[in-house]
């Protein structure tokens, strides 16, 4: 950490700093593990016009999951503005390896927080997907906010950087005609919003936490989607989801639908390399 930071976060958050260790943060932050006068903290500094107003999202997020009562999140401790951009100081969480009972309380955690009542779909107020924009204009029927909030906006990106050409986007009405069938009667959940294999921990002493949220309400197996788009959650941990939350009819086929959108985002973050996979079931769902 460069000595004008150090300086910075010292007079920030009253600590003395005596290491600080570069640790993973994310693709469009850097974070680290501080040890202080103070105790450990974790830190994740976000620079730019954006960076507060993504790591203020993430601090909602976070509260929002733990008001909920049901699954771990690090406390939060501080979000103040820097030179350029903005730190998050969180509570810092000591991981150990996991246990097959560790992921059976994430997974039944997961299934207690989807099943809190929720009154619709969206959020108070715009947050964030990674470093990219999230609408979550509120809609209280759950097919109008994902086309209209979810694909759309990614769409119409993809377009913009030139990933997509105008044949390769249904039009919102094409979206609608063809998830309506789908979808069973859906009440509103709380969600992580970006359930990778990366935004979990489990402590050392096995307790499950959720990181890295990109929060709102809306539909409970989005989650699951993306937990099992790239891997990285055991089978006990569906096992024990599906002993509160079981799955339903056309679940499959929901997930390839909840997919597209977390696959349009990396189309948009990273590139050409996610072009196929969008392309792909962009034919098999709106037949493109």
């Amino acid at each position: 950490m460069e000595s004008q930071l150090t300086e910075a976060l010292e007079a920030i958050f009253r600590f003395n700093i005596q290491k600080a260790s570069r640790v993973g943060g994310g693709d469009s932050a850097s974070a680290f593990r501080l040890e202080t006068s103070r105790g450990r903290f974790f830190a994740k500094i976000m620079s730019g016009p954006q960076g507060a107003d993504i790591l203020r999202a993430e601090a909602d997020g976070l509260h929002a999951l733990a008001r909920t009562n049901t699954l771990g999140t690090p406390g939060v401790l501080g979000l103040e503005p820097l030179e350029q951009g903005a730190c998050l100081l969180l509570e810092f969480i000591p991981t150990g390896p996991g246990s097959p009972r560790a992921f059976e309380a994430l997974g039944r955690g997961l299934a207690q927080m989807h099943a809190l009542p929720a009154k619709g779909f969206g959020w108070a107020g715009p947050n964030y997907i990674g470093p990219l924009p999230q609408r979550n204009t509120p809609e209280t029927d759950w097919a109008t906010f994902f086309a209209r909030h979810r694909l759309e906006p990614q769409y119409a990106m993809a377009a913009r950087g030139g990933w997509l050409q105008p044949a390769d986007i249904p039009g919102t009405g094409r979206i609608l005609e063809h998830i309506v069938p789908m979808m069973p009667e859906i009440k509103p959940s709380i969600l992580h919003g970006d359930l990778w294999g990366g935004n979990y921990l489990i402590s050392e002493k096995g307790t499950p936490y959720l990181i890295d949220p990109a929060a709102y309400f809306g539909h409970s197996e989005v989650d699951l989607a993306m937990s099992l788009l790239f891997g990285g959650f055991p089978q006990r941990f569906y096992d024990a989801y599906s002993e509160i939350l079981p799955r339903e009819d056309g679940f499959s086929q929901r997930v390839e639908l909840y997919q597209l959108y977390y696959l349009l985002v990396h189309l948009n973050l990273f590139g050409s390399s996610y072009r196929g996979a969008v392309m792909a079931s962009g034919s098999r769902l709106f037949g493109l």
